[in-house]
């Protein structure tokens, strides 16, 4: 307890400190949503309202950021970083006022020296986030040469996200929102726990890029990934990529064709290997979908098929809507569609008013079991304008055979 007062109190008063001396004009952000359910017993299903103020001292950038929602201030965060010396630091702290509790904090310092790179990351998480008590530190240490990149990282009871990790996210029960970040605490107090080394820009014969990873833990070998980014195959419009990945007790094999024709058109089918459980050999093929992108003059086209289903998924829009597999959408904590296996999208975007851009976003889903005409299961519809450099309008919509579901407004204001 005395170690997280410490942390929080430290980490608090300096981000205070830079607010009472700030010398340059503060920037203000303010954000807000509102969300409608017609047929819902709250009309009112969603609120959200954010308020973010950067400022800066010498070397120093810091950002205070709040977070409303229909029941009250959810989060309340504080970000620092700048120069410290020859330091790069950064620190980070999370409170979470509606339930009255400190949450989250982290600190990271980086320093270059004769072309290496260390960083030391620290976090720690309250016993209030599901998963806390918990803290750790981990060291990274990386170089470039001019044949391949070498990155280290030794895990001290914490693991940082990388190209194969994400970080930790801290979700909200209530209302399903989260703030993310680097350095993931796993357990107090356990010394070392990990240890990663990836070796990448390596580059041989019709293979752009290979990438090699190994991880340890302290009970000993985890996996090992050999990844072939941007395989020639000797025709202009087809490349490969390939990801093989050992583990304790199984292998994964996935190859991921790209077609592209020009530069307006890319067809995607993900393909994953079915290897057999003792040998080299491969069982089969697994056609898990394919994505279609036609884009031109600010008009994006998109058709994601759904091929394998119960395996792979299509993520909801704040997530980009990919095409993943479901293991992949739960490890990167994605919410996505199970019951739609296609997806018609239709983007526009270009200039408005007086400076400002403008974007609409149609999306529109199939179901199989579905009674509308084509198997339509849902739309969802999103658009925002810009009015000069200042303020942004928004709105979204969403409907399915029942009417609409959700209907959305926003706006956004910077000064």
């Amino acid at each position: 307890m005395t170690k997280r007062i410490f942390i929080t109190a430290i980490l608090t008063i300096g981000l205070f400190g830079l607010t009472l001396m700030a010398e340059s004009p503060f920037t203000y952000t303010w954000d807000n949503t509102l969300s409608f359910d017609p047929d819902g017993t709250l009309f009112l299903a969603a609120f959200e309202s954010v308020i973010q103020i950067d400022y800066s001292v010498g070397s120093f950038m810091a950002t205070s950021r709040s977070e409303f929602q229909r029941f009250g201030l959810l989060w309340q965060e504080f970000n620092t970083s700048g120069r410290l010396g020859g330091l790069n630091v950064q620190g980070d702290v999370l409170f979470g006022p509606s339930t009255d509790n400190y949450l989250y904090a982290q600190a990271i310092a980086s320093v270059s020296i004769a072309g290496i790179d260390v960083g030391i990351y620290f976090a720690h998480l309250s016993d209030a986030v599901l998963g806390g008590a918990a803290d750790g530190f981990a060291v990274r240490i990386a170089q470039s040469t001019s044949f391949f990149d070498l990155v280290s990282i030794t895990e001290l009871g914490a693991r940082i996200a990388d190209d194969d990790f994400d970080g930790i996210t801290i979700v909200h029960a209530a209302s399903g929102l989260s703030r993310s970040y680097i350095t993931d605490p796993v357990v107090p107090g356990q010394g070392f726990t990990g240890e990663k080394v990836t070796i990448s820009g390596l580059s041989v014969g019709c293979v752009e890029d290979i990438k090699a990873t190994l991880y340890m833990t302290r009970e000993g070998f985890d996996y090992i990934l050999f990844e072939l980014n941007g395989i020639d195959s000797g025709i202009s419009w087809l490349t490969f990529d390939l990801a093989v990945k050992f583990e304790v007790q199984t292998k994964s094999v996935t190859l991921t064709p790209a077609l592209v024709v020009g530069d307006v058109l890319c067809l995607t089918p993900y393909l994953r290997l079915v290897p057999t459980s003792s040998t080299f050999s491969i069982d089969g093929i697994i056609l898990g979908g394919l994505d279609l992108t036609f884009s031109w003059n600010g008009v994006t086209l998109r058709e994601v098929v759904v091929l394998a289903g119960g395996q792979y998924v299509i993520t909801t829009p704040e997530y980009g809507s990919l095409l993943e597999s479901i293991a992949d959408a739960v490890e990167n904590g994605h919410t996505y569609y199970a019951q739609y296996w296609e997806l018609l999208s239709l983007e526009v975007d270009g200039e408005a008013c007086c400076g400002g851009t403008y974007r609409v976003l149609m999306n529109a889903y199939f179901n199989a079991g579905a009674g509308g005409i084509f198997g339509w299961g849902m739309t969802y519809v999103e658009g925002e304008v810009g009015i000069g450099s200042h303020t942004t309008l928004s709105s979204s919509m969403t409907f399915d055979t029942n009417g609409v579901d959700k209907l959305g407004v926003g706006f956004n204001v910077s000064w």
